[in-house]
């Protein structure tokens, strides 16, 4: 985690503790963000593999897309807004590396 502030940025190690629900990883294959007030919504959800693989080919194909797609949530999470913009930071990083 960081801290930034006019003087300097300092970071500091924070070792998480897992929860009782926390053990157990959740997948998702998308994502959807949207803001709250003083925070912002992200919701994690799953899409079945052969759907993904519909949808990619009627977009290829040029076929008429559907106007709804179902899905299963299978995480929501609500974020202050620096939590956020570290997350943000942090995957930004992630994928410079790679």
């Amino acid at each position: 985690m960081e801290q930034h502030n006019d003087a300097a940025a300092t970071q500091v190690n924070i070792r998480m503790q897992q929860g009782e629900h926390a053990a157990q990883p959740l997948y998702a294959n998308f994502s959807s963000v949207q803001p709250g007030q003083g925070v912002v919504i992200v919701d994690f959800g799953f899409l079945d593999p052969q759907t993904v693989a519909t949808i990619t080919r009627l977009a290829r194909s040029g076929e008429k897309m559907p106007d709804t797609i179902g899905a299963r949530m299978t995480c929501r999470m609500a974020l202050s807004v620096e939590a956020a913009n570290n997350l943000a930071q942090q995957l930004n990083q992630l994928f410079q590396k790679k």
